[in-house]
């Protein structure tokens, strides 16, 4: 049972928020939001993805004030040159938290680019931490250590692609070898259910779907399967 003291120093995760207009000449050109997660109190958690997320912000939000700005100007200068409106760009990163509970914290994350033209770029991308030591976990570990998680594991992406497809994704004819080229333990992440694998836009289906999610069951033999509610 923790004492009163330590109960203070336990981390406490919230969602930082930060937005920027940029202009040019005094007109917006490009609209900037972001969301990362923080922390408060101690711990390897605290420490290890704290600093991981501030960075991450702070990736984007150059990239975003540096390459993004100036294509956006250029975007301007163009639609002036053709006599045509232009809307700013916006820009955004955000996440939600997955599953908050157990041995694991897992978040979704997403970086969108909405250009003058209304033309969307998305990239989507999921994070586990292990709260015991602060690090990153692996599939193979979520999976429950199994040596052919991955043949599993793509038998069970083939059988998402088929309901997400019933639901009315609009997912290209052939996937079998898309599923497997594009797929990266990268862009997944926990849920209550199962997985939330996320591909790259255009890969599985047309730029109009996004990043395209595909839902997974959650396995017998997964390690958070059973786990208990805890408090972060």
């Amino acid at each position: 049972m923790k004492l009163p003291a330590e109960l203070d120093k336990a981390p406490v995760m919230r969602w930082k928020e930060e937005e920027q207009t940029l202009t040019l000449v005094g007109e917006p050109v490009l609209e900037m939001s972001l969301s990362w997660p923080e922390w408060t109190g101690q711990g390897a958690l605290a420490r290890h993805a704290g600093r991981y997320y501030a960075r991450l912000a702070r990736r984007w939000r150059e990239h975003w004030a540096r390459e993004g700005y100036i294509r956006a100007c250029l975007a301007l200068a163009e639609r002036r040159e053709q006599s045509r409106p232009f809307a700013p760009w916006s820009v955004s990163l955000s996440g939600r938290v997955t599953l908050d509970g157990g041995e694991y914290l897992s978040l979704a994350l997403a970086a969108r680019e909405r250009r003058e033209d209304g033309r969307t770029l998305e990239y989507r991308w999921g994070d586990v931490w292990r709260r015991s030591d602060g690090a990153a976990a692996g599939l193979g570990e979520l999976l429950g250590g199994e040596r052919r998680w991955r043949r599993h594991l793509r038998q069970a992406l083939e059988q998402a692609a088929q309901d997400a497809r019933r639901a009315g994704l609009c997912l290209d004819p052939e996937l079998e070898r898309p599923l497997r080229r594009w797929f990266s333990p990268r862009r997944a992440t926990l849920t209550e259910e199962g997985l939330e694998v996320y591909y790259p836009q255009c890969t599985l289906a047309p730029a109009a779907e996004g990043a395209p999610v595909l839902r997974l069951s959650l396995p017998q033999s997964a390690r958070w399967a059973g786990r208990e509610e805890v408090s972060s």
